[in-house]
This record gives C-alpha cells, structure tokens and sequence, in this order.
C-alpha cells in the first residue's frame, strides 16, 4: 500500500543524516552466569506504541566476557530481557560502558509461558560509575523520588493532608541542580510534572500549558513521553465530552477527514503548535483503534492521511507504527507469523496451509466451552476439509496435558502447542478460550474474530463459499 511506499526527499535526507551522525556505543563486562548465551539490547522506537528495535546482539564467552556495539544519535534508552529482569540503561553516542549484569536467572517452565510475567525492572549497574555520570545520577534521583512519589500518591488519594511537592522538588533540586546534563534536567522537569498531574489531580490543561505548550518534544525522553502519554491517553474521548467536540468529532470520523480533524483541534489554543498537535492526534488515533466506540476504518483513513502528509521524521515513524500494531487482526491483513509445534514435534505454521481457508481457533484442553464445541469443530471438518483446515492452538501449561488429550479423543485436525512462542496469546489479543479466526487461502484474515461453532459458523462459511463460487 501507499502508506509503506512513500519515500519522501525529506525522509531520505533525515536517514542520511541519522547515519551519519551515528556515535559508537561500546558495551562490555563479564558475567559467567550469562556464559553461552546471546545478549540483545533493545530500544523503543516510539513511547506511543512501545515498538522494540533491537539495536545490538552480542554472545557472552565461555568465560563470562562480551562485547556489544550500539550506534545512536542521541541520548538513548535501552534495555534487554534478561531471564526474570527488564534490565535497562541510559547510553550516550561515543561512550564506552563496562556493566554489570545481574545473576542470571532463568524464568520458570510456568513463568515462561504465561505471555503476561511482569518481570523486575533493574537499572543495570556500571563499574567506576562517577557521580556525574547520568545513569547514576537517574539511578539516584528515582530512588529518592519514587519512595516519596508514592506516599504523596496514597495519601493523595485517601484524603490525607501533605506537605507541599515543592518542598519535594526543593529537596531533590538542592541536590541534583549542580549536575547541567541536559536530558537529565528535562528528565527531572517531567517527573515532577508526572507528579503534579498524579498526586494533586491538577487540571490537565493547566498541566499542558507549562509542560507541552510551545516546548520542544523530547520523543526519547521516558519520562516526557510517560507525562504525555498519561496526559492525552484516549483524549478523543476526551475532546467529545462537551456537545461541541461530539459534534465535531463525529463529523471528522464520519468523513474520515484529517484535514477537518485538524483545523478542529487547531482552534484550541493549547494545540496551536503543529508538532503538537500532530503527536497528540497520532496518540488518540493508537488508543481509538482499541475502543469500540470509534470506527477503525475511518481511524485507519485519517492515519494514512497524516502519514501522507506529516513532514516530522518522528511522526512518520509512529504512524508506521500504530498501523502495523492495529492492522494485524484487521480484515484483509495477514495475522502475525508463527511457526508451533505439534505433539509429534514437527513445526507447522500457516504456509502450509495456504491454497485452503483455516479456521483457527484457541483453546485449553481444561476449558468446558472449548471441549464443548470440539464435537462440532469435527462435523465442520469432515465436511469440508478439502476447503477448510481447522488448525487449535492449545494454551495448555503443560504440553503432556495436550498429549493426554489427543491420546483419548481421536480428532484428525491440526493441535499446535503455543509453549514455544508464549507471545501468540498477545499477538492474536486472545482474552477468553476459545477464540477463533478465518484465515483465506492468500493468508490473510477474512473473519476477525469470527464466529465459533455455536454461532452458525458453518453457516456463514457456507455462504462464503457460495458467494465466491466454490460450491
């Protein structure tokens, strides 16, 4: 499509650039626990839709030593999934970093598997760290603010009488004023903003006009975008609470117009700048594609327009990035590639069945409503297995549970186990067992999600075929 074939002088000149003015990042250490296996360390490419870029893989030794090289422009954050760690750190271009690595520390069969583990965050540490360094200075700030951010939170919201954040600020700044890193200092500045807005409620406008408006947007700065995206999250919903803006937002989406969209919140003086504003329409079209209210066909619209038409690098970026993040279980798309083991340990995915339709479906060999309509899901298949493959993704712990099943109940369609990419769950934003899906012969998704055997499934793929001929 257009959307993912525009190459722009513009952008051409900005990748130009980028490139050139790539610095060196040199990452080394040694940790023994880590022998043999591969380290990858990871950025976002934007803070709206957390898209993760791997910017360098490097292979720990026999002996506990590696070496990574990360080139970056700017001040960068980065971390890697380290067993039960989110391990993270901050890099700047041309500087070498010897780090310190946890324990390594494996996730369980149980925690491996479940697509939602909250791993523990950890600042990786630095040897010969200085003072001035700004790991170490984050490091140190978060951990006096974070302890006192979340008391005044509590008692924020219990009702309890606090004392001033600025003596908080005051506190803090007595410290860290001497340190002038600037991605610290803007670091700083938004985490009390974050603070403001959380513990006293204050007006979200009132927060805009100091933090946001006629200020330079830090994409890369988390604590900026962690303001903003708190800030403006589902802001469409936001903007149509009063008459006027329902109005104007149901006009826009009923003419799928971003121009109109545009001008709209052009008029509302927190939103005159254009970089903006451009950022604060890309965050409500990410959050209106995941809320049944809004029509995703006339979102998708206007986010290729404003891709057509943006002239800000960054913005383009996360354009690119919403649309492959929401068009992936979108009608017309092909669904996220996988490739799963059966129980006689041969890897199957979806190629293989290209040519035929696949109703894919995912269950649990424990779940009632699943083993239920398994009786049905047979008829279906017996019917029409020339045309239709019927391909369940069993989400069972243990893969032995699976085994057992099959063993008692001879079905003849395909039984994939997910236990060797946990993420499909999240993937395919399965939320109840079961869950199914219409795969066409050119792989791409017909019916999202589609019905189950108990909805008259075999009567609309029936009709399906019928309407294009192949019955």
């Amino acid at each position: 499509m257009a959307f993912f074939r525009r190459v722009t002088l513009l952008t051409l000149i900005v990748l130009s650039f980028t490139t050139l003015s790539n610095a060196q990042v040199k990452l080394s250490g040694n940790a023994p626990s880590y022998a043999g296996e591969v380290l990858t360390f990871c950025r976002y490419s934007d803070y709206i839709t957390r898209t993760e870029e791997v910017l360098s893989k490097c292979t720990v030794d026999k002996s506990g030593n590696f070496n990574c090289d990360i080139k970056v422009n700017e001040t960068t954050f980065i971390f890697s999934q380290l067993g039960i760690y989110y391990a993270y750190l901050f890099i700047e271009p041309g500087k070498k970093y010897e780090i310190v690595l946890p324990k390594h520390e494996p996730k369980t069969e149980a925690q491996r598997l479940n697509p939602y583990f909250v791993k523990t965050n950890l600042h990786i540490g630095i040897k010969n760290m200085q003072p001035n360094d700004l790991n170490y200075l984050i490091s140190t700030f978060d951990l006096t603010f974070n302890e006192q951010f979340n008391i005044i939170v509590k008692n924020a919201y219990e009702g309890k009488k606090m004392e001033s954040l600025d003596s908080l600020k005051n506190e803090l700044e007595a410290i860290f004023k001497e340190y002038n890193n600037p991605f610290f200092n803007s670091y700083r500045t938004y985490r009390y903003g974050l603070l403001s807005q959380i513990a006293l409620m204050q007006q979200s406008r009132s927060i805009s006009s100091v933090y946001f408006q006629n200020k330079p947007i830090r994409y890369n700065n988390p604590a900026y975008m962690e303001l903003f995206n708190l800030l403006y999250d589902k802001y469409f919903l936001f903007f149509a609470r009063s008459n006027e803006g329902n109005a104007a937002l149901t006009k826009v989406t009923n003419q799928r117009s971003y121009q109109q969209l545009n001008r709209t919140l052009s008029q509302d003086d927190l939103l005159k700048n254009d970089s903006l504003r451009e950022l604060v329409i890309l965050k409500g079209l990410h959050d209106g594609f995941f809320d049944d209210r809004f029509s995703r066909g006339a979102l998708l619209t206007i986010l290729d327009s404003l891709y057509s038409q943006t002239i800000i690098a960054e913005n383009l970026m996360i354009a690119e990035n919403i649309r492959q993040k929401v068009t992936r279980l979108l009608p017309g798309f092909v669904p996220s590639p996988f490739e799963l083991y059966t129980v006689n340990d041969e890897l199957v995915s979806l190629s293989k069945f290209e040519g035929k339709y696949v109703y894919l479906n995912f269950c649990t060999t424990t779940s009632y409503s699943c083993l239920q309509e398994f009786p049905l899901l047979e008829k279906i298949y017996e019917k029409y297995k020339d045309k239709l493959e019927i391909v369940t993704i069993a989400v069972d712990t243990d893969i032995n549970d699976l085994k057992h099943f099959l063993g008692q109940n001879k079905y003849k369609w395909t039984f994939l186990h997910y236990g060797n990419k946990p993420d499909i769950v999240k993937d395919f934003d399965i939320r109840a067992y079961p869950t199914y899906f219409l795969v066409g012969p050119d792989k791409r998704l017909v019916i999202s999600p589609a019905q189950s055997p108990n909805e008259n499934f075999e009567q609309l793929f029936f009709k399906l075929l019928r309407s294009k001929g192949e019955i």
